[in-house]
Parts: structure tokens; C-alpha cells; sequence
């Protein structure tokens, strides 16, 4: 289970705008990869997102070399039937403590 914050720049410093909050577990016997589900909780005040939330469910090769994909496959509020992809990049990575930080760029659209 993860509710990890949710930010405008891959930097721990940047302003919050929400979180995600899901869950995965291991999905391969043969590489690093979860089957990963989670929602981009929007909670920014008086953001015009504030309330909505973007649905991701999908295989994520964690280590896998430049940009991985992962489909949208809803949302609430203004994302409501939301469809389409996120592109996610692993920004740095702790091998002491197993924390990382993922850029992920959102490309939705909804209904």
C-alpha cells in the first residue's frame, strides 16, 4: 500500500498538489516489475483539479531503461471516464532505503 505526495516538480521540495495512493505487488518471476494500481488524489487548494482523481492500473517495469507506460483507466470530478496513458521515469532511487522518485506526466482525456 502506498499514499506517497504528490508534487509539481520530481523534487521532495515542491509544492504538494495531492497524492497517490494505491497499491502493487510483484509481477514477474523474470525482472523488477509490479502490476501497480493507483489514484492520483488532486487536493490542492482552490486548484480547479481539487477532488478529482486520474485511475491508473497496469505492469511497470521499475528498472527498465528511459520512459515506461501505464494506462489511465478513469478518473472522478474532471477527470470523470478519464482515458489514456501516464509516462513514468524514475528521477532518483535510494538503494539504502528503497525510496524513490518517479516524474510521471499525465496524458488524459475523458468523454
Amino acid at each position: 500500500m502506498v499514499d506517497n505526495p504528490l508534487t509539481l516538480d520530481p523534487e521532495l521540495n515542491s509544492t504538494t498538489v495531492g497524492s497517490a495512493q494505491g497499491l502493487y505487488g510483484v509481477a514477474s518471476r523474470s525482472e523488477v516489475a509490479f502490476v501497480q494500481l493507483f489514484n492520483f488524489v488532486f487536493t490542492a487548494d482552490g486548484g480547479e483539479y481539487r477532488g478529482s482523481t486520474v485511475t491508473v492500473l497496469g505492469h511497470n517495469s521499475i528498472f527498465a531503461d528511459g520512459t515506461r507506460e501505464m494506462p489511465v483507466v478513469g478518473g472522478t470530478g474532471v477527470f470523470g471516464f478519464a482515458r489514456g496513458k501516464v509516462h513514468l521515469k524514475t528521477y532518483s532511487f535510494n538503494t539504502t532505503t528503497g525510496n524513490a522518485i518517479v516524474e510521471c506526466d499525465i496524458y488524459a482525456f475523458h468523454y
